[in-house]
């Protein structure tokens, strides 16, 4: 490899890196506090929450209610000023639920964080409600077919 491409991957390594300390910065001072301002809140309400992921460049942040039933959201620098959020829903006795978002580093702020958390929480309950009313259903026919059984018999 020639001086100038040398100095160029240098440069550019240089900028990339800068870049993606923005981003862990933007963590530490909005997305970090939003999530532990949930804490106390979900705590109280069943809740366990952790920072299963925390690598340069990602981190992750999940909700738990069980085991089986919780969220996660995931932070992952995708480039100069771009994040990506996926959030993945996990609720037993259904496919997980996964959303993929892109946005700017510029953009991320205490409220924007908040807000993101607060519908991915939104969407857990709700799909955790539909979960529990869709089994209750499902029970209440089973045992209506086993009355009809009965009665044919």
């Amino acid at each position: 490899m020639n001086k100038w491409k040398e100095q160029f991957l240098s440069k550019l390594n240089d900028a990339q890196g800068r870049h993606e300390t923005e981003f862990e910065q933007a963590l530490d001072e909005t997305v970090v506090p939003a999530f532990e301002d949930l804490g106390s809140f979900l705590g109280d309400n069943g809740f366990q929450i952790s920072t299963p992921l925390r690598e340069s460049g990602r981190r992750s942040f999940k909700f738990e209610l069980s085991e089986n039933a919780y969220v996660l959201v995931i932070f992952r620098f995708s480039g100069i000023g771009e994040f990506e959020m996926r959030t993945e829903t996990f609720v037993p006795g259904r496919e997980p639920v996964l959303e993929k978002a892109v946005g700017r580093v510029g953009d991320v702020s205490v409220d924007w964080a908040q807000n993101a958390f607060q519908r991915a929480l939104d969407s857990f309950v709700e799909i955790l409600a539909e979960d529990n009313a869709g089994g209750k259903k499902n029970k209440d026919r089973a045992a209506h077919a086993d009355e009809e059984e009965l009665v044919i018999a």
